[in-house]
Formats: structure tokens, C-alpha cells, sequence
């Protein structure tokens, strides 16, 4: 293949995270295909994956995008790179943002993270998907991050399945697999102490508040280590007060040492209340062969599959219960820990992921023997 590819993300790559570890994955791979990338951010990216997508060629930018001027920016960034496709994530798809990469004659393809909330009544829910079939030829195609995300594209925006196409995430295996946890077990003082480990943002979907309940009606003297940042964190500090868990749940904030605190972990816990698209820290936890329990939420039990405990959401008397299962088994956790890391490596892997991103790809870029040219050379010798 050859060409140009920009990725625009409406994302603060601030840490090592599974998302940044794909994004340099993939720019390798289009590097030693010979293709030009560029990457435009919503803040200068941290070192890492920022000088490592630099040092292989990548064109790295920031952009402001809740900034009114910022779409006109883009547009020329376009204009001056004319790329043959550009791939949005978290970026709305009948947005400004698009429509200037279709000026510029390039391809463009939107990533479905997440799943559309429901609209709250029937009227606006048929002005949405009228608003969708009006403006679906922005977009020539879909990329959701799993089947329940592609089915719910489907539904909600009106697009065809020949124009969706699953490429589930990925996590980097070798990243979760020399950890042992001691130095995170020592931080917190536990001991040989069972350790419950949530990691997510510390907002109300997330489900911090049920999993904090459940743990209150759990018999061991477990703690619970809550790894992210978010609006709920101050009322969910009083409310573990409330419940007496009075130094037994630490609030970790953002960490670079994932990898770490979940080889440190008993059990690894993703309590989900909405519908979630995927799940990146189940993956995470799988790979570090921890025994995951996730809630029944969109993708989750599909990532799991017969790897994990699934239970009903807002739920803390069943999620307390699967908890329990898990820390006074030890088989039970062990059987669980292995077969959520063999489903990771068999389903999972970074090099599936940069594959099949490869394959979505491939149709709109010119071939390795140049027969098939840019959208925008068509325009440009018209």
C-alpha cells in the first residue's frame, strides 16, 4: 500500500494506556508499509505516545476541539497534507470535522467507541435518524468496536451493514505479563490482603457507587483500589465513609503502572450501568490473568465470555456475592484467570487489531503497484 493516512482524535493521550499503545501499533505498521501518518490530538500527547509516534515519522499535532475556530483548522491542516483517508475517533461523524476531510476529497471513516444514548422521546429519536439517513454520505465507513456497537450504528444512525465494520480493540500481552504486584501491595500496606481493583473513570455510568455498596456486604476484610479520575470522586469518598470502608478503599487517580496494580489484584471488577461499546480495562485485566467479574452491559459479557463472572447491573448484593466466589476460591479464581488470558491472546492481540484496521484500510488507499489512485487525485485531474 501507499499514501497518506490522519488519524483525528478527540483524545488527551496523558498516559501509557491500552488506546495509546494501539495508536503506535498501528503507525508502525503503516510506517513500514511505507505510508505517511499523521495524528492530531486534543492535547500535546505525553511522552509516550507522543516521541514515539514522532520518532517513527508521524506527523503529531494538537487541536482544540471544543475551540469554535477549530474545524477551519483542521480544514486547512487537510487542505496542505491532502490525505487519502482520515480516521476519526471520539469525534461526532456528521460533525464539521468530518465534512472538511470530505472537502479536501479524502475518505473518511468514524470509529464507534461508544453506544448513542437513547433519545428521550419518539420525536426526537425520528429526527436523529432522519438527521442520520440525510448526512450518512459523509462517512464511507463505520468502524465499531464490537458487534453490540455495530448493531447499535445500525439501528440508531440508519447506516447499511456493508458500511460497518467490527474491529474489537486490543491489548499489548507482553506489557501485563512480568508484573507480581509487590511494590503496589506495599504502597497500600496490604499485605497478603485480598485486593478488589476497579479501573475506570470515577463517573456515575461507571458503576463505582454499586461496587462500593457491594463491598460493604462482603465478609472478607477485602480492600478496594479505585485506579482513574472523574466528578464522582468526592461523593464516592464520603459515601465509603458512610458505608464503614474507612481505610479499606483507595483512590488511586490516574496511573501510568496499570499493569502493575493489576498483577497486584484478587480480582479485577468492571461494574458498568450503561451500555458499553467495549470494555478496555476487561481486556486489560485478562491479559494480566486476573479473574474479571463485569456487569451485564452492552459488549461486556461477549468479552468475557465463559472467562469471567457476569451479573446484573446495579446489582451490589450479586456483585457482592461473585466477589465473594471469586476471593474464597482460590481454583475457581485460578481457572478464571487462565482462560481469560487465553481468550485475550486468541481474540485480542495487538497484532489482530493492527491487521484488521489494515483491512478497513486497504480499499481506500492506493495499492503497493499504484494502480488505484486517492479520491482526491480523481478531483484534483478532473
Amino acid at each position: 500500500m501507499q499514501g497518506t493516512v490522519w488519524l483525528v482524535l478527540d483524545l488527551d493521550a496523558k498516559k501509557r494506556g491500552t488506546m495509546e499503545e494501539q495508536l503506535v501499533a498501528l503507525a508502525q505498521r503503516l510506517s513500514s508499509e511505507g505510508i505517511r501518518v499523521g495524528m492530531v490530538f486534543s492535547r500535546r500527547p505525553a511522552e509516550f505516545p507522543g516521541e514515539v509516534l514522532r520518532r517513527l515519522g508521524v506527523d503529531v499535532r494538537n487541536l482544540d476541539f471544543h475551540s469554535p475556530e477549530s474545524p477551519a483548522i483542521l480544514a486547512a491542516w487537510l487542505h496542505h497534507a491532502r490525505p487519502d483517508l482520515v480516521h476519526f475517533h471520539f469525534i461526532e461523524p456528521y460533525s464539521a470535522y468530518v465534512a472538511a476531510a470530505k472537502l479536501v476529497g479524502a475518505r473518511t471513516l468514524v470509529h464507534d467507541h461508544v453506544v448513542l444514548t437513547p433519545a428521550r422521546s419518539l420525536a426526537r429519536t425520528l429526527v436523529r435518524k432522519a438527521r442520520s439517513l440525510a448526512l450518512n454520505w459523509m462517512v464511507d465507513r463505520r468502524v465499531a468496536v464490537s458487534e453490540f456497537a455495530a448493531r447499535a450504528v445500525a439501528e440508531g444512525h440508519g447506516v447499511t451493514p456493508a458500511r460497518v465494520v467490527v474491529v474489537e480493540n486490543s491489548v499489548s500481552l507482553a506489557r501485563f505479563d512480568s508484573g507480581d504486584g509487590r511494590r503496589v501491595r506495599a504502597e497500600l500496606g496490604l499485605g497478603d490482603m485480598p485486593l478488589v481493583v476497579s479501573v475506570a473513570r470515577l463517573d456515575e455510568e461507571k458503576g463505582g457507587a454499586t461496587l462500593l455498596r457491594a463491598m460493604a456486604l462482603v465478609d472478607q476484610p477485602a480492600h478496594l483500589a479505585m485506579v482513574g479520575e472523574g466528578a464522582q470522586e468526592a461523593s464516592w469518598r464520603t459515601l465509603a465513609g458512610n458505608l464503614g470502608l474507612q481505610g479499606r478503599v483507595h483512590f488511586l487517580g490516574l496511573r501510568n503502572d496499570v499493569d502493575e496494580i493489576l498483577a497486584a489484584a484478587s480480582v479485577v471488577v468492571v461494574p458498568s450501568e450503561w451500555e458499553e461499546a467495549f470494555g478496555l480495562a476487561t481486556i486489560e485485566a485478562m491479559a494480566a490473568s486476573r479473574p474479571v467479574i463485569v456487569t451485564r452491559s452492552g459488549a461486556m459479557p461477549h468479552i468475557v465470555g465463559d472467562a469471567g463472572m457476569v451479573v446484573p447491573r446495579r446489582d451490589p448484593r450479586s456483585l457482592a456475592q461473585a466477589i465473594a466466589k471469586v476471593l474464597s476460591d482460590r481454583v475457581f479464581a485460578q481457572r478464571l484467570a487462565a482462560a481469560g488470558r487465553a481468550r485475550v491472546e486468541s481474540l485480542y492481540s495487538m497484532d489482530l487489531y493492527v491487521e484488521r484496521m489494515l483491512e478497513a484500510y486497504r480499499p481506500f488507499l492506493p495499492g503497493a503497484d499504484g494502480t488505484r489512485i486517492s479520491r482526491f487525485e480523481r478531483l484534483r485531474t478532473a
